[in-house]
């Protein structure tokens, strides 16, 4: 009997422990990839909504900094850089995050209003900028690529596919999202 009544117990705290997990990662938002305002002094110090995501850079591209450590250069859209700059000017004095599958990468200190639409992402110890960078891109052009899907577009793969990683990269650069979508949508009119 008494075995039985532990076995009872056991499973109970086992099947509330399923419930409270359960409801925890429903609970839990995942975040769209890019730039975030961090807010210090809260336990969720990340802003609910991005200033600009992945899919709204303009241009990305691998570099070195002055002190020799692998680095991404980026911009956002130019349909993004009033959102950058505005959000660049309330934030000097604090910090904004990167944000890359639900995990803050970088957060710099912002110094003063960037207008350019330029930043860089860089990352702490051995984390490997490349694969960021091969991931960024990817995700820029699985966004595009939605999106022609989206309106019954089709890509041209099998041109895509016969360029070198160099020129896949530049294809995808030259890619405005916004401008994507005004032009989709606007054949889409017709």
């Amino acid at each position: 009997m008494k075995t039985i009544i532990l076995f009872v117990i056991l499973s109970s705290a086992v099947c509330l422990g399923c419930i409270n997990n359960s409801g925890h990662s429903q609970s839990t938002k995942h975040l769209e990839n890019g730039w975030y305002r961090i807010i210090d002094g809260r336990k969720d110090s990340i802003a609910s909504r991005p200033i600009v995501t992945v899919k709204e850079f303009a241009s990305l591209r691998i570099d070195t900094d002055f002190f020799g450590k692998t680095v991404i250069i980026g911009s956002v859209s130019k349909h993004k850089l009033r959102a950058w700059a505005d959000s660049t000017e309330q934030l000097v004095g604090k910090r904004i995050g990167f944000v890359f599958n639900d995990s803050v990468i970088t957060a710099p200190c912002v110094n003063m209003r960037l207008e350019s639409g330029a930043f860089q992402i860089t990352a702490p110890g051995s984390y490997d900028i490349s694969s960021l960078y091969r991931s960024l891109l990817k995700e820029k052009k699985d966004s595009l690529d939605a999106l022609f899907k989206t309106y019954g577009w089709e890509n041209d793969t099998l041109f895509f596919n016969q360029l070198d990683r160099e020129k896949q990269d530049s294809v995808i650069n030259i890619l405005d999202y916004i401008e994507a979508c005004a032009i989709v949508k606007g054949f889409g009119d017709k």
